[in-house]
């Protein structure tokens, strides 16, 4: 607290401004400040004490809500790691520091407008926001669920931590999203609608038609694409080595989902292309963009599906149209989960449901020999 006596610049008159400046002892985050002009001495000793008391009680509310969302979760992290245990503060179960860092990153990431808010003003109507908008650019339902799950964990350990006051839950806890049916068909594009797809990214220069395509001719996950080093395409054997992935959180290289290196075959009409791609001078094949660093590449091919007429779909759809397509085309399963690098069964057959080999052509006798029945 204090007066100040100043010149304005400006006119060259003399001003006595009062300052206030209150720290909590309970949290030292959490800070108020207040500044006012006055013409005399006494004005702005009047206006000390009447900005001192509003700024205590401003403080005292603050207090009383509690810290801040931002510091919810750096609190949450150091207690996780403390003493290098690595457990979940909650229970006591223990958490690989992987685990941390991508709870800690998905928070930072999908409730960045609520760093600065006070936890305890955070509501459903905050939490729907949040879990919307993930759903709007595409994070599918099991990445919902998770960030649904670290919210309503981080929330709930800083309500026991008392750093969240007056309230009993978190601002998710007991929300319904509606994910639909999980039997729903899911997001494909037909032969013709990828053929559409990649015509008018190549016609339009489209600076992540070399991504679309080789997710399409290859099944590669997004993080295979992002991973794929120079030294693993083998032009002369047509083979692609899948042999890692890239963990967007710490920006480093890992093992594919599956935990082991797999080839897929480079189709002929494409070798060309990846030659000119090879002539860059990164080690990665394909071009890296802020975009698909920041997770958003779903929303890249979205927009992009919107303007050219076809359906909007997200990223990974381009994994489920090179398997769909490729049982279609009469490759066996069991060839498509090798080089997709598919482990399940029961998770691969919603492609072969797609494609409907398995029931295309079955009626053709039975109605055949109905309608010759009826010919007769």
């Amino acid at each position: 607290m204090a007066i100040r006596v100043n010149t304005d610049p400006k006119t060259g008159e003399t001003f006595f401004e009062v300052y206030i400046n209150l720290r909590s002892k309970i949290d030292p985050s959490l800070r108020i400040q207040r500044r006012k002009k006055c013409k005399t001495r006494k004005e702005a000793k009047l206006n000390e004490r009447k900005l001192t008391r509003i700024c205590y009680e401003n403080l005292i509310k603050k207090e009383e809500q509690g810290s801040a969302w931002r510091k919810v979760i750096l609190f949450w992290k150091a207690k996780a790691e403390q003493d290098g245990r690595f457990q979940n503060p909650l229970n006591g179960k223990s958490l690989a520091p992987k685990t941390i860092n991508d709870t800690v990153n998905i928070l930072f990431n999908w409730t960045d407008l609520w760093l600065d808010i006070p936890s305890a003003e955070l509501n459903r109507a905050h939490g729907k926001s949040v879990l919307d908008r993930a759903s709007q650019k595409g994070l599918s339902t099991g990445s919902i669920r998770k960030l649904k799950l670290a919210i309503n964990s981080v929330y709930q350990f800083g309500i026991e931590q008392e750093l969240i006051k007056g309230v009993n839950k978190s601002p998710v806890e007991g929300l319904y999203i509606d994910f639909a049916d999980n039997d729903k068909i899911p997001e494909i594009l037909t032969a013709d609608e990828v053929k559409k797809l990649l015509f008018e990214a190549k016609r339009q220069n489209h600076p992540w038609y070399p991504v679309w395509i080789l997710a399409i001719a290859t099944g590669m996950r997004s993080s295979e694409l992002y991973a794929l080093r120079k030294e693993n395409v083998l032009l002369e054997e047509r083979l692609i080595r899948i042999v890692e992935s890239w963990d967007f959180s710490i920006g480093e290289s890992k093992s594919t989902k599956a935990k082991y290196w797999r080839n897929s075959p480079i189709a002929s009409s494409i070798v060309d292309e990846i030659k000119g791609w090879m002539k860059t001078s990164s080690p990665y094949l394909l071009p890296r963009f802020p975009e698909w660093d920041g997770g958003e590449q779903a929303m890249v091919l979205r927009n992009f599906c919107e303007r050219i007429g076809l359906p909007s779909v997200r990223f990974h759809t381009l994994r489920a149209c090179f398997a769909t397509h490729m049982i279609a085309s009469g490759v066996d399963s069991a060839t498509v989960m090798k080089i997709g690098g598919w482990k399940s069964f029961k998770t691969f057959q919603i492609y072969i449901r797609l494609a409907g080999i398995q029931e295309s052509g079955a009626t053709d006798r039975m109605v055949g020999d109905l309608l010759e029945r009826t010919n007769h």
